[in-house]
């Protein structure tokens, strides 16, 4: 078998696991899934494209206006697409429609600004996307550096959930009203969240563009399948999404390479649909219930 497999699956699995961790900073304090995320991803590689290859700017200042770009936007969503209707029922599901009304507007809105040509980018040097063999596998340093930081990105996350913030964020996911009695600012957390779980969309569609261009149709694929490796590596679960999103990258490439590429996202979900079927919690979820 190709090793060349594993070396695109798990580059491919990096992007699925960060859509995947940006979807779990908005989840825990909220409850809330932003099926906006994808499409963030893509204005994030495009803001990002347009500022650094057409416009030259430095790569890092670039990065910098990016994330604080697409950040705020997220931060509209929520206060337009979401806080009006958590306010009329905190258990209500009408964020799904909003959501996903806002992924439209950003769609739109971008194919009329950019069209549909892809834009390259380049890594920041010295890293190039120029391949060399490494243990017989065609690698290139942006793809090792981009393995390595999901890895470091997603350690670093879990130590920001033991500071005082980061616990004050799971108090809220664990119980809202126990947290709100003990002084715990939901709607401040919820906002900070959105703010950075747009942020990391942002930096994911940053990070893609080298590998995948810069173009439209960068959201829906990355906003699917880094859905599914925060269902497979259940909910909250930043550590399984890392795990789930290598699993899935690496089962797409077997299957593009065993069968063809045009089963790659069958038995992407056909994984998917299994493990959720034994593990309806995901991998590393278990049940839970509450008592009153």
């Amino acid at each position: 078998m190709d090793i060349d497999i594993l070396a695109r699956g798990l580059v491919a699995g990096s992007l699925y696991a960060l859509v995947a961790v940006s979807f779990n900073i908005l989840y825990r304090p909220t409850n809330v899934f932003n099926f906006a995320q994808g499409e963030l991803v893509m204005l994030g590689a495009m803001v990002f494209a347009s500022l650094a290859t057409v416009l030259g700017w430095p790569w890092y200042a670039a990065l910098i206006v990016t994330l604080l770009g697409v950040g705020l936007l997220t931060l509209l969503i929520d206060v337009v697409a979401v806080a009006p209707v958590l306010a009329r029922s905190q258990h209500g599901t009408g964020w799904v429609i909003t959501t996903l009304a806002a992924s439209l507007i950003i769609a739109n809105g971008v194919n009329r600004i950019w069209g549909p040509d892809p834009i390259v980018v380049r890594p920041p040097a010295p890293l190039t996307t120029d391949t060399f063999s490494l243990a017989g596998m065609t690698v290139s340093a942006y793809q090792i550096f981009l393995v390595l930081l999901t890895v470091i990105l997603v350690l670093a996350i879990e130590q920001v959930y033991r500071t005082r913030q980061g616990k004050a964020v799971l108090a809220v996911a664990e119980d809202r009203e126990a947290a709100l009695l003990r002084g715990v600012n939901p709607l401040r957390l919820s906002r900070w969240s959105f703010f950075l779980g747009g942020a990391f969309a942002g930096l994911t569609g940053v990070l893609a563009a080298p590998v995948l261009y810069a173009s439209t149709g960068l959201g829906p694929a990355l906003l699917l399948k880094g859905f599914a490796a925060a269902a497979v590596g259940s909910i909250g679960n930043n550590r399984g999404a890392l795990i789930a999103g290598y699993l899935i990258g690496v089962t797409e490439a077997l299957g593009a390479a065993l069968l063809s590429p045009g089963y790659q996202e069958a038995v992407v979900f056909l994984l998917v649909l299994c493990v959720l079927l034994v593990w309806p919690h995901g991998l590393f979820g278990r049940p839970f219930a509450r008592t009153v």
